[in-house]
């Protein structure tokens, strides 16, 4: 069977993907193939932890894309028919893949299962934010980008309609089974999302062998504005960047690390209500012992945006950055 990873973004797929990448040797005890084909430009071993090459050769038309390369999947997935093989990249979630369809999949035997992880949607926002911002990209600041998503809300009635997506999917690729996760790691297998991925393949959570290291704690949104000054413009490219970003990491200094921090609490309420209403439907479909797909918000422990130490913690997060740039 041919499992389809697709996210959604902000879900804990860059975690997800590195751990299948470096574990082939545990996947195939398994039964499972993380398809080699489509990351591995053109060497035939595996190079790139996902299949975002492909996601992104798809909206290009596939130019560029080795034409053996669909050859290639199919063979792998035969060769592996009596077990489990996964292609994964984000990257295709909101996108029209009747493209990959046509080109990939229709070659392929067996049946096709689409796997994606459901975040709250102001959880989603906050963290796409952050990800803009330490970017250097365009955001119209905090309340700009949020004003902007709480129009697109009102304007748009198939924004953050989870039905209508799933519909399009199954349009695009329709013999495939969707397979719809809750991205709330208190109700994940294992408390994890690499555990609670494996646990569709029959993987009990403490047979995986987890990262030593813990998962990132998310840096401030004054923090994450602050690293985006430090661009092509400042002299960093976005391999620097990404460098500064993982020293800012590890740094364990408290006044860098924030959540909660991008919405207030009158928009945050009224996305998440927002989404719920535009949702009944599709969690009655697929989560029938739910009240809410997502249970309130608890950012009791943040301090919200605009509070008034701000300017002062964007100022420590810039030296920071300076000190940490000077001593890399």
């Amino acid at each position: 069977m041919l499992w389809i990873h697709i996210g959604m973004p902000k879900t804990g797929t860059t975690a997800l993907q590195s751990w299948l990448h470096a574990h082939p040797g545990f996947l195939a005890r398994h039964g499972i193939r993380y398809l080699v084909a489509g990351r591995d430009r053109g060497t035939g071993r595996a190079r790139l932890i996902c299949h975002n090459a492909m996601a992104v050769a798809m909206t290009r038309g596939w130019r560029g894309t080795p034409e053996a390369q669909a050859g290639a999947m199919a063979e792998e997935c035969r060769a592996h028919a009596d077990g489990h093989t996964i292609l994964s990249s984000e990257m295709f979630f909101g996108r029209d893949l009747a493209p990959l369809q046509e080109r990939y999949l229709s070659r392929i035997d067996g049946p096709v299962r689409i796997v994606a992880y459901l975040r709250r949607f102001d959880d989603f926002i906050e963290a796409d934010y952050k990800q803009r911002a330490k970017n250097g990209l365009p955001t119209n600041g905090a309340e700009g980008f949020v004003a902007g998503r709480l129009a697109k809300i009102a304007a748009d009635p198939e924004y953050m309609d989870l039905g209508a997506a799933f519909a399009r999917i199954r349009a695009q690729v329709p013999r495939a089974g969707i397979v719809p996760r809750l991205y709330l790691r208190e109700e994940m297998a294992g408390h994890n999302i690499i555990t609670d991925f494996l646990s569709l393949f029959g993987v009990p959570p403490d047979d995986v062998p987890l990262p030593e290291r813990a998962a990132n704690r998310s840096l401030s949104r004054v923090t994450s504005e602050a690293l985006g000054l430090f661009d092509e413009r400042a002299g960093y490219d976005k391999k620097a960047r990404r460098r500064l970003g993982r020293l800012l990491q590890a740094s364990g200094d408290t006044r860098l690390y924030g959540n909660g921090d991008v919405l207030t609490a009158a928009e945050r309420a009224k996305v998440n209500d927002a989404f719920e209403a535009r949702n009944a439907g599709f969690r009655a479909a697929h989560f029938p012992g739910r009240d809410r797909l997502f249970p309130p918000a608890d950012v009791s422990g943040a301090r919200g945006r605009g509070h008034p130490d701000e300017l002062a913690a964007f100022q420590h997060a810039v030296r920071m950055i300076l000190r940490l740039a000077r001593d890399a």
